[in-house]
């Protein structure tokens, strides 16, 4: 559906309109829908802002607690704090919020008595701060949905159940409201954040950034939840919707009562929380440069990038570099005799590795960022500095990038160094042959390849080693790197192009043909013991840049984990003191992905894992069922 506000080309009477207008526009003509439901929520398609023709900043998470704290006036610069023209525009768009809000107040007088308690928040809205549990909800609904009018995409949520407790906790204490009764609260904000869930999603349905993250750890070491905490798992539990997510941070000190729950929630088949571990991505931020004070709160944006909520114009999600192309330049460009060793194949491969990186850094340096007053309203620091967001107002300024295919590039690499450098069953011309021609006429070959477990993710000190040498290559080549506004480059080990990505890309020395998926993040179906491939985690390199995603992934049975319940919970506390970076999974079986595949209309909520979010199963592409279809079975031993 073709949006009918497009800045910087929309005109009327010749003349284009400014942000500045056409933030007037959306704010001014969308329709204001209010259903007889909990919170008022809407979305008008027909009138969203089209940021198709710049570069917009997106897998970001705003600061939703200043509309907490203040009416929307007091977030205003004072007259004589009018300093430039940023100010200037940064006023108008709560101005423009105002009479949003004034239009909504109205269609709550028209629709009488039954939102007396809606037209109560909204009339607050303007010059209080919050003053309950419910309107400090409604409030953060309602930047939510402006966020999504405005076209920015994969918007995530942060830490509500820190935002919200103060609340919560003064009401229960009042005797206003009970837990069940804020139970109930938080299925409607659920509910309420499902809506529009088509529009919302990205690249495939149920991709829509839209992810909760609870817990967090202090400086000493201790694990910080409260009530809301669990109630934000609970509900998550019980409504059974594939959208929002819900990331849990984790410690050594995590209750085992809060992992239980976060089990029975993943068990159910929602594949959230995901879990990640604070006890080693914290240092990792913290070495990067961010200050103790934000590595402690940090968030993610829309599926695992750690980022700090609320403080960054940090795009985590900007390109992906795929560790198995300098592979392919090297076989099809270099001189092969020349290569006597698997050591000099190794340095070789850094050298075609270091032109990829130029080449990503090349292309981030001419990105920049639209003018967005509307973002920087709701970022700290972007006051203070009387900049807008694409000026550098905000706190990090960092990029980041994702990757894909590493596992292959680990196996490819080991079976030329055992069959070629070692054997010599066959030569380097032999590999690129086989890898150029996909294998014709080397069945053989390809299934001697398949045949061989994957050394991705076996707990071998030289396959270790491997991963850790060309990660701290990548860390190094883009230690010079910086953009506009001043940020570095960070990089991770997981990434969602694992199917697209190899769509186009030819075959692989692992006995991969072409167009076959890549391995997905951090995984071994070949392995017999989920202990391996945590130990295998916790022992790969995240420092300095390294951070920016890195997921063990399961494929685990329901019968597996339900006959094993108090052992595989013992595992995920084991897991957490090893040191894995973040952890999620798929609990299915094969037979219902199956079945599933073959009669949709009888699983129609069935949710599965994708990259870093939930789906239902039956809005897939056909080629990411194969893939998880493939993966089930091979874990459960069947394929």
């Amino acid at each position: 559906m073709q949006p009918r506000v497009i800045p910087g080309d929309f005109k009327e009477n010749g003349v284009d309109k400014s942000y500045d207008e056409i933030f007037s526009l959306i704010c001014k003509n969308i329709e204001v829908s209010i259903q007889k439901k909990r919170f008022v929520y809407f979305i008008d398609e027909h009138y969203v802002m089209d940021t198709t023709k710049g570069f917009r900043l997106e897998n970001l998470t705003p600061a939703y607690d200043k509309i907490l704290h203040s009416g929307l006036k007091q977030l205003k610069y004072p007259e004589q704090e009018i300093t430039n023209d940023f100010c200037r525009s940064y006023n108008r768009v709560i101005d423009q919020l105002s009479i949003l809000v004034q239009r909504i107040l109205k269609k709550l007088e028209e629709n009488g008595a039954d939102c007396a308690k809606q037209k109560e928040w909204f009339m607050n809205l303007p010059d209080s701060p919050a003053k309950g549990f419910e309107e400090a909800i409604q409030r953060m609904l309602f930047l939510n949905q402006i966020f999504w009018q405005t076209d920015h995409r994969l918007t995530g949520l942060g830490a509500w159940d820190s935002f919200l407790y103060p609340y919560y906790e003064a009401e229960l204490s009042a005797g206003l409201l009970t837990r069940q009764e804020a139970l109930e609260i938080l299925k409607d904000l659920y509910r309420t954040l499902h809506e529009n869930y088509d529009y919302k999603s990205n690249v495939l349905m149920g991709d829509t950034g839209q992810i909760f993250v609870l817990g967090k750890s202090d400086e000493k070491g201790n694990y910080i939840c409260n009530d809301l905490t669990y109630l934000f798992i609970e509900a998550m539990k019980e409504v059974q919707l594939s959208d929002p997510k819900c990331l849990l941070r984790v410690n050594q000190n995590t209750p085992r009562k809060l992992m239980e729950l976060a089990l029975e929630s993943i068990v159910t088949g929602i594949g959230a929380p995901l879990l990640a571990n604070d006890d080693v991505i914290i240092p990792n931020l913290l070495e990067f440069g961010i200050s103790k004070e934000d590595a402690y709160e940090y968030t993610t944006s829309a599926c695992w990038e750690p980022l700090i909520g609320g403080k960054s114009s940090s795009p985590n999600n900007m390109m992906v570099l795929n560790y198995l192309k300098p592979l392919d330049h090297l076989l099809k460009r270099d001189r092969l005799e020349r290569i006597k060793t698997f050591d000099e194949l190794i340095n070789r491969y850094l050298l075609y590795l270091q032109g990829a990186l130029n080449e990503i850094k090349r292309q981030l340096s001419s990105i920049r960022f639209p003018y967005n007053p509307f973002l920087s309203v709701f970022l700290y620091d972007c006051y203070e500095n009387k900049k807008d967001v694409s000026w550098g107002g905000a706190r990090y300024h960092h990029m980041g990038i994702t990757s894909v295919a590493m596992g292959n590039l680990i196996n490819s690499l080991l079976n030329i160094k055992e069959l070629v450098f070692d054997t010599h069953q066959y030569t380097l011309y032999d590999v690129k042959q086989m890898v150029i021609l996909d294998f014709e006429g080397k069945e053989e070959v390809r299934t001697q390849l398949k045949a061989r477990s994957s050394q991705w993710g076996i707990d071998e000190e030289n396959i270790i080693s491997l991963a850790n040498r060309i990660t701290s290559f990548v860390s190094e080549e883009i230690s010079d790197y910086r953009s506009y506004l001043g940020g570095s480059l960070k990089v991770g080990l997981s990434g969602s192009a694992y199917l697209d990505a190899a769509k186009e890309y030819g075959a692989s020395f692992d006995g991969r043909r072409a167009g076959e998926p890549f391995i997905v993040h951090i995984s071994n179906e070949d392995n017999d013991g989920f202990t391996e491939i945590i130990s295998f985690a916790s022992q790969l390199e995240y420092g300095k840049s390294r951070f920016n995603g890195n997921v063990v992934d399961f494929m685990v049975s329901p019968d597996f984990v339900q006959n094993n319940w108090d052992k595989f919970l013992d595992f995920l506390m084991l897991c957490i003191r090893k040191g894995f970076f973040e952890m999620q999974m798929n609990v299915v079986s094969s037979k219902t992905l199956i079945e599933a595949r073959k009669h949709p209309e009888d699983f129609p909520n069935l949710i599965v894992r994708v990259w870093g979010f939930s789906a239902y199963f039956n809005d897939l592409p056909e080629d990411y069922k194969k893939v998880l279809i493939k993966r089930a079975l091979r874990n459960e031993g069947a394929a």
